[in-house]
């Protein structure tokens, strides 16, 4: 049985990679967050014990990605979906072993190179859900004008973090520990 401290770790330890592991399926944040709740108890109901994160980690994806898929059959929705180990190679290349830290490491550090401009109207956009309106008015750009500031932040972010995350994995390669 897990006492109360180590049921906190795990579910701080693992929550936010679940979240984003459910939302990558499909989910929406409402049902993500449903999803993984159910994941971690029916974990901590159950027996599997793990000292390893990424053996816990690969446990708690594929209790998660079963119960949307029970979810998805309730409400009579067909949603194909890869095999399991093609999510699981998909999703490892992605988060890999530090789950996902290098780019959220990445983003923080591409997001400063960015023109103040872009960075408010990211941060409008996916941080505040704000319209493209809104984000107009802000940023003193007609929508379309917003739109294509948003388009090409992006654009520069995912070049941007896919160099560094691209230099990082090199750089653990070349040290053996990739």
């Amino acid at each position: 049985m897990r006492s109360t401290a180590q049921i906190e770790q795990m579910v701080l330890a693992h929550q936010g990679h679940l979240l984003r592991y459910l939302r990558w399926l499909g989910c929406d944040d409402n049902l993500a967050a449903d999803m993984a709740q159910e994941t971690f108890v029916k974990v901590i109901a159950g027996d599997f014990h793990s000292d390893s994160p990424q053996a816990l980690g690969a446990y708690l994806r594929t209790t998660a990605r079963n119960f949307y898929l029970m979810h998805l059959r309730r409400e009579r929705r067909n949603v194909a979906l890869p095999e399991e180990d093609v999510l699981e190679a998909a999703w490892a290349e992605n988060e890999g072993d530090d789950f996902g830290e290098s780019y959220r490491r990445a983003l923080h550090e591409c997001m400063q190179g960015l023109a103040e401009r872009a960075k408010m109207a990211l941060t409008l956009r996916y941080g505040e859900n704000a319209s493209r309106e809104e984000i107009s008015q802000a940023t003193g750009l007609d929508p379309e004008g917003a739109k294509t500031l948003l388009r090409r932040a992006k654009d520069k972010l995912k070049e941007c973090i896919e160099k560094k995350v691209g230099k990082d994995r090199n750089e653990l390669a070349a040290n053996g520990r990739d």
